[in-house]
């Protein structure tokens, strides 16, 4: 199963939408998720992608598109 990881976030996948499992499954940004919850990231971009999301979390839940 793709994406196994991203799917266990429920909050990170309503951060970009819930996306169809379709859609979920052809989406970049979901791939570049996956890695981020499953810590597969680099270090940087994991810490990019902290903080984007804290930022996210302090100013409300727009959708998390531009990471």
């Amino acid at each position: 199963m793709q994406k196994f990881e991203l799917k266990q976030n429920t909050i990170l996948l309503q951060l970009i939408g819930n996306l169809s499992a379709e859609e979920l499954e052809r989406s970049s940004l979901a791939t570049k998720l996956n890695g981020y919850v499953a810590e597969l990231c680099p270090p940087d971009i994991q810490k990019r992608i902290d903080a984007k999301i804290n930022d996210i979390i302090k100013r409300g839940w727009p959708i998390l598109r531009d990471l």
